[in-house]
């Protein structure tokens, strides 16, 4: 989720940490590249909606579309509701945490941990078992499950998605 903060020097987006992209505000300008502490970004215009951008090294990916268009309350309590219930969504489906740091940002897809440093340098390492896990969870993400069932359970779901089709080999 998005918000739209209109100052006297113009529109700015920014990320109220209902997602994870933005570490900083966007200025509402289209094709501008736009440095924050982690990455860079731009908007590109489709149609009365915009494609959010971020720069891996020389590649440009797409994160999402995004539109400027009013949203209500009801608006969030679907989505909400779908995403965290539905048997389909992603994050029902896996086990996903990410959390920007000082010049680096971490991401857990599964098995998978990720570490993206500012300077476009990446680390990557698959975990070995609950402890492993149970360990990044909590250095990395501030997650502290002290029950060794939660990190086994944890652990044995990681292992179980990770088998299956990989949506964020991009992480």
């Amino acid at each position: 989720m998005l918000l739209r903060v209109d100052l006297q020097e113009g529109s700015y987006l920014v990320d109220v940490r209902f997602g994870t992209a933005l570490t900083a505000p966007l200025a509402l300008e289209a094709g501008r590249e736009q440095k924050t502490p982690h990455e860079t970004f731009r908007l590109l215009p489709v149609g009365n909606e915009f494609d959010l951008q971020v720069r891996f090294g020389e590649t440009w990916t797409d994160l999402y579309r995004l539109s400027l268009q009013e949203q209500f309350l009801v608006d969030y309590e679907a989505a909400n509701w779908f995403t965290s219930t539905h048997p389909g969504s992603l994050f029902v489906r896996n086990l996903i945490a990410t959390c920007p740091g000082p010049r680096r940002r971490h991401t857990l897809f599964n098995d998978k941990f990720t570490i993206r440093h500012s300077d476009g340098s990446v680390e990557r390492r698959k975990l070995q078992g609950a402890e492993e896990l149970g360990d990044v969870l909590t250095h990395y993400f501030g997650i502290d499950l002290p029950d060794p069932a939660d990190i086994e359970l944890a652990a044995a779901i990681a292992q179980e998605r990770a088998a299956q089709p990989d949506f964020f080999d991009r992480t």
